[in-house]
Parts: C-alpha cells; sequence; structure tokens
C-alpha cells in the first residue's frame, strides 16, 4: 500500500517539477538577451519588431525587424483615448505590419525610451499574447537597439515588409485596471496591492502633474528608476529586482500605475518576470483619477495655477528684454 502510495507521490513531484521548469523557461523568455534574438533572427514564425520613431529605424534597425510608422507607444494608443476603447485599431495597425495571432514578437525600442519601450509590451499582453487565449508570444529585448549594436549585432537601413496578416484579439481583461476598479479597492470593496511607480514626489504632493496632488489611499510608493541601471537602462538582476519587490505578495492582485499609465509599464513588465500573475496596468492613471474631485486623494495637494501663470508672465518679460 505504501509503495503505492510512495509511487503516487514520487510522480507527482516529477510533474511539479516538471511544469516548474516550463514555467520558469517560458517567464525567463519574457525578458531576452542579444543571444535570443540572434537565434530567432530570420526564423519563421518570429517578428522582430522596432518600436522606435520611423526615422530611427529607417537610419538602421536589426535586420528583417519591422515598424509600426512611428513610436510604438503612440501608435498603439490615442492622446485622448486609452488603450482598451482603440482595441479594433490595434489589430488593424499589427495587422498591417505583418503580425497574426500566431507570431512570437520580439520587441524593442531606443534604450533610454525604456518606458515608452515596454507600452507596446503591456498592450500586447491585453491583446491576449502570453495567455492561453492566443498562441501570439511577446519578449522584451532589454537594452535596445544600441544593446544590439554594443554586442556586435549587424543592422540595416532597408525597410522590412512583411505581407498583411490578420491580428484578432481576445483581450485579458485582468490585465488592465480601471478606474472604477481602483475606487473600490480604494473604498475598501475590494482587495489589491496598489503600485504607485511615480517619484517620491509626485507621492506626496509637492510635484503635481494634475488638477490635484497626492496619492491613493494605502498606495505603496516604488519609483519606477530603482528597478533599471540609468547609464545603460537595462532592468537590474532578478536578485535586485526581487529585493525591491519583496513586500509585494505573489498571490496578490496587484495595480501598478504613475501619472499617465507609461512608466508602470515598466513596473508591470519587471513584476511579470518576476512571477506575478495578476497584475494590471491602470491606464487612466493619475492624470485622470487626479482630475476628477470625485475620485478622493491622499495627502492631497491643488494645482496653484495662480503661480504658475505669474511665473510665465515673468518668463515672458524676462524674453521681451
Amino acid at each position: 500500500m505504501w509503495r503505492g502510495k510512495k509511487n503516487i507521490f514520487s510522480v507527482l513531484i516529477a510533474a511539479l517539477f516538471f511544469f516548474g521548469s516550463v514555467f520558469a523557461a517560458y517567464a525567463a523568455e519574457l525578458v531576452v538577451d542579444t543571444k535570443f534574438v540572434t537565434e530567432k533572427e530570420g526564423k519563421s514564425g518570429w517578428v522582430i519588431l522596432d518600436v522606435r520613431d520611423a526615422k530611427e529605424y529607417h537610419e538602421g534597425h536589426i535586420p528583417g525587424a519591422v515598424n509600426l510608422g512611428g513610436m510604438g507607444a503612440k501608435v498603439l494608443r490615442d492622446a485622448t483615448s486609452r488603450a482598451y476603447t482603440i482595441v479594433p485599431k490595434i489589430e488593424k495597425i499589427l495587422g498591417g505590419v505583418g503580425i497574426s495571432n500566431n507570431e512570437h514578437i520580439i520587441l524593442y525600442g531606443k534604450a533610454h525610451e525604456t518606458y515608452e519601450n515596454t507600452v507596446p509590451f503591456w498592450i500586447l499582453e491585453y491583446l491576449g499574447c502570453n495567455s492561453s487565449n492566443l498562441k501570439c508570444t511577446v519578449s522584451y529585448y532589454d537594452g535596445g537597439f544600441e544593446r544590439w549594436v554594443a554586442d556586435g549585432g549587424k543592422s540595416e537601413t532597408k525597410e522590412t515588409k512583411l505581407p498583411a496578416a490578420a491580428f484578432k484579439a481576445h483581450v485579458v481583461p485582468a490585465r488592465l485596471a480601471t478606474s472604477a476598479e481602483v475606487l473600490k479597492v480604494v473604498e475598501g470593496k475590494e482587495h489589491a496591492v496598489i503600485i504607485d511607480a511615480r517619484t517620491p514626489a509626485e507621492f506626496e504632493g509637492t510635484d503635481i502633474r494634475a488638477l490635484r496632488g497626492g496619492h491613493l489611499k494605502g498606495a505603496i510608493n516604488i519609483p519606477v528608476q530603482k528597478s533599471f541601471d540609468p547609464k545603460t537602462y537595462r532592468m537590474l538582476p532578478l536578485s535586485e529586482q526581487a529585493a525591491i519587490y519583496k513586500n509585494v505578495p505573489k498571490n496578490e492582485r496587484v495595480i501598478v500605475h504613475c501619472q499617465t499609465g507609461t512608466r508602470s509599464t515598466w513596473t508591470y513588465l519587471v513584476l511579470r518576470q518576476l512571477g506575478y500573475h495578476n497584475i494590471a496596468n491602470w491606464d487612466d492613471s493619475w492624470q485622470v483619477w487626479g482630475s476628477n474631485v470625485k475620485y478622493p486623494v491622499e495627502d492631497e495637494q491643488w494645482y496653484n495655477f495662480v503661480k504658475i501663470n505669474n511665473t510665465i508672465k515673468a518668463v515672458e518679460k524676462l524674453e521681451k528684454k
């Protein structure tokens, strides 16, 4: 009897080890290096997506890479709308450059445009990549085009045009936090850990970039700048990342935000790389919350329009002199 139980136990342990290994390998591919990109370059089913400005793309890019016709963070967003309202538009853009539901995407940008580079990563995950909803996967090449050149990678200026494809999103709602959800968390009606990726000054309300400054009740301030090297703009080693977010439980719902939902996409990627699953980027972020007086704010500070207007007038007088 015991021998049978022992065999079952051994099988379970082996299975857990196997699936744990599979997950570890999968998680590691969310953020990739030059060797990984080189191995996939030119292979069928793999698309290298350059999310830099079109001008920079035409001046030199990774061979075979496609470009969206502009910076990915801007092309896949709308200044007056949030990402979740323009899914059909995004589907058309992705399909237009040859990205289908079955592609394995490696995206890269300009090294110092850290946050802008991760906006497309989050959007693609929201659309269903890296989930059971789609075969599509997306990886982030850490270090961008500068790293590629520094590591001896070849570049080309010829534009790559792939045959048009059909991209149909299968949205993962949990990867997006709405202001309605955040309000429920703040009011204690739902539970989630909220990470504010802004600077301490923004969090404390002394740096006001909306109608009001301050922060959400219960939010944890972990500035996004803590998680990358300020010289190379590459992610810090996983051990250091884990130490930064050690007080954020992995079994909880986690919502990340900043001022515009841009910087926080970097935090989103970092936490995904660390193995967090139930995580969302709050696309509205503080620009919406802080400018709507119906939402509660901790350490509330109001934008001083009189002071700013007087400063502008003073500067204009100096310019005339």
